[in-house]
């Protein structure tokens, strides 16, 4: 008899002061629900097998033919396979018994789960000494040594394994690797039915979800005050009206071959193809079509860069990305207030004419109503949009740009291959910081503000009326130059980090760098270039520029093949750094006869801000971004590499056409200096791309889940704020 068996009880007078060792018992109640667990797994195959099986009859007799196949999935099966295996022969023991339920179709699943149920509890129980009196103690011998659960593997608290199997629903991840955390908390809400309240109370409880996110959906207007609500139509809601970012890429000299879907009615399917007429796939339903050609077109450069000149040396692959938002839809709330006026007029017109017995004119007015009621229905289906009016900015010509990124590849020093952030900007929340911003709140405040006496309050107002003023107000009529409303005012670096960041660990680069605030700095120091620049305004509008290049007596209007004479003001920052357009703008400088003179100081600009965005919070984001991942941020050097010949740096300082051989000794002794200081090492921050990073950001990033750098509007008055928010605006 084996000692085993003595150790917990089984036939003790063969062993009266043997012991068993703790572990075997340890783990008995998580053996016991591993052997239920399988048991119920293996049932339906156990059913099976047992009905295709040969009668008793034909088992004894001399029956000969060939036996059925069997189902493989069997409770035995999944005794071995299931993760958790027991380690000692108790274990397996208590596995085995627990697994046995009744093999009887009869009743159905469910009453076999409740057997396995009471017969698993009521042995696990037996087994650990709490059921000294029942009938499962007649069968099952008592254990001598039994561990309490509290002090073997059940001390820490675990889930049921039911709830392990079970997979919460997750929210769609968007191309460019960002899902919606608050519509993955209404995907798992615990709640039916409710107030509106009690479901914003539940979201707002989730992991990663943000007040801002419940704004900018209209989540947080749709659900106030709404006395009963589903978790059906707040998942609806959601499903309808994300916040789509969405990303575009500018490289090389033209379009890069989107593509387009076209239905084949003799194949009843979807052709994709590129505008060279190569098919890329064929799809079943449109929905698939639309999903590859959006998908494929997002991911793919498209159109000319336009400031790929603002870049270190040495650099390849450059590209400048964009992150937007879809273009302004018209305010659908007005519409369908305006065409359910309309339909409501025809129906009293239908009941008029009803009355008066002309039926003709009832039905064709009762006709015109039924139409407007289904136009109505088609315009509930739009989903609600935030913003009616499109951001245009002053660098791009796509619309809606929340942030760019410019980036080029490299191979650093510890020859690792890099993607180099060359700059990082939002013109949207930078116009947003010096103007405002469209919202509910602020045009509800410069309503109050200016209003009669006699005015009825701004809540008092419908949404028409409210239209009109915000209308007024962006013409001027005593408004501001207020730009729309956008998300992501204080975070947009970091959801661009967080893209950038995706895009490296999918296209297999090992790290993502990050240039200084004095690279930054240098690179629009026009002082470091030019002794003094000139300017006026023309009568069209525009603006007409000359710069005076280091070491020269003239000004030139054609500097670098870019002609200065007529600069439209929108153009004025793409050309001269947003500082300085602004002091052009405003009439800064010096009066020299019919133009104004910068010089000296005047052209230095954005030195303080992009020192302490490059610096301090880029970096102090990308350190404990990175951080859950393994990574933190380092730094190192690239180098900077001689990419332009004497004559091409030449001709690029003094004029089209020059060359070095030409060029006076002085010249050529600076043109030799900025040769040589073109091939050295510059310093670069980095942060590793770990193999935890690539795992982590393939299932997706909370879109909303980025925490400010810079103190919340509550903790700072709003002068510090602006004077913090304000140092990146170049």
């Amino acid at each position: 008899m084996s000692d085993l068996g003595a150790a917990f009880g089984f036939f003790p007078q063969m062993k009266p002061r043997r012991q068993g060792l703790p572990s075997d018992s340890a783990n008995l109640p998580i053996d016991v629900l591993r052997g239920r667990l399988a048991g119920l797994l293996g049932a339906p195959a156990d059913i099976a097998n047992l009905l295709r099986s040969p009668s008793p009859t034909e088992m004894f007799g001399d029956v000969s033919y060939d036996a059925p196949a069997q189902f493989p999935y069997t409770t035995e099966k999944f005794l071995k396979d299931l993760p958790l295996a027991p380690t000692s022969r108790v274990g397996q023991v208590a596995g085995q018994a627990a697994s046995f339920v009744p093999l009887n179709p009869m009743p159905a699943v469910r009453g076999v789960q409740k057997v396995g149920q009471v017969v698993g509890e009521e042995l696990a129980a037996t087994m650990l000494g709490q059921r000294p009196n029942t009938m499962m103690s007649k069968v099952v011998p008592q254990p001598l040594f039994v561990v309490p659960p509290e002090q073997g593997l059940l001390s820490v608290k675990t889930e049921p394994i039911e709830s392990l199997l079970q997979t919460k629903p997750q929210a769609p991840v968007s191309d460019i690797g960002f899902y919606s955390a608050t519509e993955q908390a209404a995907l798992n809400l615990n709640r039916n039915k409710g107030t509106g309240q009690s479901f914003i109370n539940d979201l707002m409880k989730a992991p990663d979800v943000k007040k801002e996110e419940l704004q900018f959906t209209g989540l947080e207007d749709f659900l106030r005050d709404k006395p009963n609500v589903t978790k059906q139509e707040v998942q609806d809601y959601l499903a309808n009206n994300r916040v789509d970012v969405q990303e575009r890429q500018l490289a090389g000299s033209g379009d890069k071959s989107p593509v387009f879907s076209e239905f084949n009615p003799d194949e009843n399917k979807y052709f994709i193809y590129t505008n060279d007429a190569r098919l890329q796939g064929i799809y079943d339903t449109a929905d698939e079509a639309d999903a590859f050609v959006n998908k494929y077109n997002s991911s793919i450069p498209y159109g000319p860069s336009k400031y790929d000149k603002y870049q270190l040396a040495g650099g390849e692959n450059y590209r400048e990305i964009l992150l937007t938002l879809p273009e302004a839809m018209p305010n659908t709330a007005l519409e369908i207030e305006r065409f359910t006026k309309r339909m409501e007029t025809m129906r009293e017109l239908q009941n008029e004419f009803a009355n008066a017995g002309n039926m003709e004119k009832a039905i064709s007015f009762a006709s015109k109503a039924d139409d407007l009621q289904a136009y109505i229905k088609q315009l509930e289906k739009i989903p609600v949009t935030r913003q009616t009016e499109n951001f245009e900015s002053s660098h791009f010509a796509q619309p809606n740009i929340l942030a760019h990124m410019r980036v080029n590849d490299r191979i650093d020093a510890d020859g690792k291959k890099m993607l180099l952030v060359e700059e990082i900007q939002s013109d949207w929340h930078q116009a947003g910081r010096e103007k405002g911003y469209k919202s509910k709140e602020s045009l509800e405040k410069w309503y109050n503000q200016n209003k009669l006496d006699d005015d009825p309050s701004f809540a008092d107002l419908n949404s028409e009326q409210r239209s009109v003023i915000e209308r007024n107000r962006s013409a001027g009529m005593g408004g501001d130059n207020a730009v729309p409303d956008a998300p992501f005012k204080d975070t947009w670096y970091q959801l661009a980090l967080k893209r950038l960041t995706k895009y490296a660990a999918d296209n297999g680069y090992e790290r993502i760098g990050l240039t200084t605030g004095r690279q930054q700095a240098d690179r629009f120091n026009l002082a470091e270039s030019f002794d003094a620049m000139n300017y006026k305004k023309n009568k069209d509008g525009t603006y007409a520029i000359a710069v005076k290049p280091k070491g020269e007596g003239i000004f030139q209007s054609d500097f670098g093949g870019t002609t200065l004479s007529n600069i439209p003001e929108k153009e004025l920052p793409s050309i001269v750094g947003k500082e300085l357009a602004q002091k052009i703008i405003s009439g800064e400088g010096r009066q020299a006869a019919s133009r104004k003179v910068l010089e000296g100081i005047d052209l230095q600009v954005g030195g303080e801000g992009m020192k302490k965005y490059y610096d301090e919070i880029y970096p102090k984001f990308l350190d404990k971004y990175g951080k859950k991942y393994g990574a933190s941020v380092g730094e190192t050097s690239i180098n900077i590499s001689k990419t332009q010949s004497k004559d091409e740096l030449a001709a690029q300082v003094y004029g089209r056409g020059e060359t070095y051989r030409n060029l006076p000794s002085e010249q050529k002794r600076k043109i030799d200096v900025m040769f040589r200081d073109m091939a050295r090492d510059e310093p670069i921050r980095y942060l590793d791309i770990t193999p935890q990073m690539k795992q982590g950001t393939s299932k997706g990033q909370p879109l909303f889940a980025a925490t400010p750098a810079i103190p919340a509007a509550g903790l700072l008055d709003e002068e510090k704020r602006k004077e913090i928010t304000s140092l990146l605006d170049y």
